[in-house]
């Protein structure tokens, strides 16, 4: 019995022991492995998943910003066609406005139908040009103010005003309207200087100054219906209003005259474009420096025995500075010269003024 107790193991603990701490290790090991296996796989499935999730992540922010390109290019073309739409409202209001104007003055003695502006195309608009001048005006607002020396209209704008001069301060007419009442946006006027008449009697340089108050900005809008005295002048800052509109009316009592424009530019106030150029006046040279300043180049000649009419008024197009202006100057049509259309073209390389 002993014999076969030892041979079965059952009297040696130690052998037993050894065999179930062998039997145990076998176990861990294999469970060990396993599950090093496992989280082996468990990691390798895990870069493969997050590499896929990259991959979508980043198709997905692809596909984003591919949406958001396409909306952003949807929204600006659907702000373009609400600015178009816009535009048009407003030509259509100012068309209301003005024919409502032009019938009141009617009614009130004043001045006949005026057509009605419209929009600048780039092409030159010779219906625009039907030879109402507005002279037929200057009577009525003599009555009202003895200073009105004649009429200024501008086509393709709602400029169409009497002008005016004091004989004594080239500024009295800046904080005035033309019943002399105090007035912010004033009225169009010239230096106490300034002869007018016939075409003989007409100073070298008709200066005409009138306030811009709302739309002084570097890029000017165009026809505007709120814009009054010299708020639409800026808009020949624009190649296109330059070419469809390149005269305007200027008028005395004596004398109906058409003005071809020759210059549009910016420029400080120590340019001296604004005298009248009396005896020993260099019309020459003021002439040469326009052009070099304009923004257009105009296919008018023009020379220094030419009658000038220049318009002045203010911008904030070179910064807060208030000693910058924005100008256009035209001569007057010679005997035998009728309106017709102009070349214009952009003048590359201009000369900026010095406003800083």
């Amino acid at each position: 019995m002993a014999e076969h107790l030892r041979r079965s193991g059952a009297v040696c603990p130690r052998k037993n022991a050894a065999a179930g701490r062998t039997r145990r290790w076998s176990i861990i090991g294999i469970t060990a492995a396993y599950l090093l296996i496992l989280v082996g796989g468990v990691g390798i499935n895990g870069i493969v998943e997050a590499r896929a999730q990259q991959e979508a992540l980043a198709q997905a922010a692809q596909t984003a910003q591919d949406t958001a390109a396409q909306l952003s290019l949807e929204a600006r073309q659907d702000s373009a066609m609400v600015l178009s739409a816009r535009a048009k409202e407003l030509s259509l209001d100012y068309q209301e406005q003005w024919e409502a104007r032009v019938a009141e003055a009617v009614q009130n003695g004043g001045a006949p139908s005026v057509p009605a502006w419209s929009y600048a195309s780039g092409v030159f608009e010779a219906s625009a040009y039907d030879g109402y001048t507005g002279q037929d005006q200057i009577a009525y607002w003599q009555s009202i103010n003895s200073d009105t020396i004649g009429y200024l209209r501008i086509p393709g704008t709602n400029i169409s005003h009497p002008i005016v001069q004091n004989t004594q301060d080239v500024n009295y007419y800046t904080s005035r309207g033309y019943y002399k009442e105090p007035s912010y946006y004033g009225v169009i006027w010239t230096n106490p200087n300034t002869t007018s008449g016939s075409y003989s009697e007409l100073s070298p340089n008709t200066v005409l100054y009138g306030h811009n108050w709302t739309n002084y900005s570097a890029s000017p809008r165009v026809g505007y219906a709120g814009d009054i005295m010299f708020g639409q002048l800026t808009g020949y800052h624009h190649l296109s209003t330059a070419q469809s509109y390149p005269y305007f009316y200027y008028s005395t009592p004596k004398e109906e005259f058409t003005v071809a424009i020759f210059a549009c530019f910016y420029t400080e106030e120590a340019f001296a474009y604004n005298q009248t150029y009396g005896a020993g006046g260099d019309m020459a040279y003021t002439i040469a420096e326009a052009r070099a300043r304009s923004r257009h180049t105009f296919d008018i000649d023009v020379n220094a025995s030419d009658k000038i009419v220049t318009l002045s008024t203010c911008t904030r197009a070179y910064g807060a500075t208030s000693n910058q202006r924005f100008v256009v100057m035209g001569r007057v049509l010679r005997p035998g010269e009728t309106v017709h259309a102009v070349t214009v073209t952009s003048n590359y390389g201009h000369k900026q003024p010095s406003v800083w």
